[in-house]
């Protein structure tokens, strides 16, 4: 997929409805702009013309007619290596792409406007304990932000082993909160862990691309992020960035509001570990 097909993607999750129509007939056949004309897109994605020309310059084109120049382009041109690690690239263009592509997905995010940021965190700091849940490398992201607020004297949990997760997310109670974090939203485990914690009351909160994931119908609170992968085996490594900016968000924010109370945590627990220091 090239590049304006994957900025389309990223963006569909933060379109208005009408747009968001717009995007999805265009993802599911980019040929068909080529030949047709705005009445008629108008007609196969059910919006308004205007609608059209507000999405086409939301991606940076001043309307329908040079958005249709760049597709024919992208539809005819080689397959794009700038924004993809290719083998044969050195080190400095790595740094480089990784660079830029960390810079696009975080403010993709920024202006995913559906994101209640500021409920997230009043749930957070509402809650008797946090409790994370996520499998494969979205722990990773889960276990870092669980050691920040552990450090800050937060009950909280995060367990790695799928079984102990149902058994956290079974024990939970209204006054207290899930957060999931999956890409796609579909990982079974996450989302039968989120179903459960959602019958148990509590507040349920998840990061995640997808806007209409299995995930979503438990989630109380959804925080959407941006994700865009560069890797040649398309592991999705990067994704986990806007993951881990959004938790590292939830956390700044919590440990601001607490304030003194925070501080004397992160002082008391950095004195005790300080003894494995050289």
């Amino acid at each position: 997929m090239h590049e304006i097909l994957e900025k389309i993607a990223r963006l569909i999750p933060s379109l208005p409805r009408a747009e968001r129509r717009i995007a999805e007939a265009l993802a599911e056949n980019p040929e068909a702009i080529e030949r047709m004309t705005l009445a008629q897109i108008s007609r196969e994605s059910g919006t308004s013309e205007a609608s059209i020309v507000r999405f086409c310059r939301r991606l940076g084109y001043d309307g329908y007619t040079t958005l249709k120049e760049a597709f024919t382009v992208a539809n005819h041109e080689e397959p794009d290596t700038v924004n993809t690690i290719d083998v044969q690239d050195n080190m400095a263009a790595i740094l480089n792409k990784l660079y830029k592509n960390n810079l696009e997905v975080l403010s993709e995010t920024l202006a995913i406007k559906e994101n209640k940021y500021e409920e997230a965190l009043m749930a957070l700091l509402q809650a008797n304990s946090i409790h994370f849940f996520a499998v494969g490398d979205a722990y990773v992201a889960a276990k870092l932000s669980y050691i920040k607020f552990k450090r800050i004297g937060v009950a909280c949990s995060a367990e790695e082993d799928i079984m102990l997760q149902m058994i956290a997310a079974s024990n939970l109670t209204k006054n207290d909160v899930a957060v999931a974090v999956s890409y796609e939203g579909r990982s079974r485990n996450v989302v039968e862990a989120m179903k459960i914690a959602k019958q148990r009351g509590a507040t349920t909160i998840s990061i995640t691309r997808r806007d209409n994931s299995p995930l979503l119908e438990y989630t109380d609170i959804r925080l959407l992020v941006s994700a865009n992968d560069l890797t040649v085996g398309r592991d999705k490594v990067t994704r986990r960035i806007s993951d881990q900016f959004m938790l590292e968000a939830l956390y700044l924010g919590y440990e601001s509001r607490l304030g003194r109370g925070c501080k004397e945590h992160i002082t008391a627990t950095q004195q005790a570990i300080d003894y494995n220091k050289i």
